[in-house]
């Protein structure tokens, strides 16, 4: 009897040890992302000029270019964005999903703090997205000191006619991370944060 009272005991032992334990339970799922913002909201389309978001919604060719401020120096003419600001190195040519991204941040009025006062920051851009339809081009300017979009239009013979400044403040992390993909090659980007 002894004998058999060790044997349960070791087996109770045994599958004590052996059981597995307890599983923890999974944590939901994440929400999915909202859908992205395929044309402009209310607010944007009451801020923005038509200008701006018809070449937004035409544009035919998108390309990034590095940018900053003219240093108070004439720029040269190729490389000239308005009479302020100069375009840098060329970055990546977007192809249809990366423009559809950048539209539907520009496209949300969650994107904008339209009641801000941009005139208190010294704008010098970060990155422009220079935007192509028929001969016009729109070039988009974010500067990531100021958390400022500057867009400004561009005509045959060098005329650039400035569309708005926009504080952009909500969409930083959004724009900074088009930027660091589109231009991974930039150092001043690349230590941005």
């Amino acid at each position: 009897m002894v004998r058999f009272s060790s044997l349960l005991v070791g087996f109770a032992c045994a599958s004590a040890l052996g059981a597995a334990p307890a599983k923890k339970k999974k944590a939901p799922p994440p929400p999915p992302p909202p859908p992205p913002v395929t044309a402009p909201t209310p607010k944007v389309r009451e801020a923005l000029s038509d200008t701006t978001l018809t070449l937004l919604a035409s544009a035919e060719s998108a390309q990034t270019f590095g940018a900053s401020d003219s240093g108070g120096l004439r720029p040269d003419p190729s490389k000239a964005i308005a009479s302020d600001f100069v375009r840098g190195a060329p970055g990546a040519t977007l192809d249809s999903t990366q423009l559809d991204a950048l539209r539907s941040v520009l496209y949300d009025e969650k994107s904008f703090r339209f009641g801000q006062d941009v005139s208190r920051c010294r704008f010098v851009p970060n990155l422009s997205v220079q935007l192509r339809a028929g001969i016009d081009t729109l070039e988009t300017l974010i500067s990531f000191s100021c958390n400022q979009v500057l867009f400004v239009m561009g005509k045959p013979g060098g005329r650039w006619i400035p569309q708005g400044t926009y504080d952009v403040k909500p969409a930083r992390a959004k724009l900074l991370e088009f930027a660091k993909a589109t231009l991974p090659t930039d150092p001043v980007l690349r230590g941005l944060k």
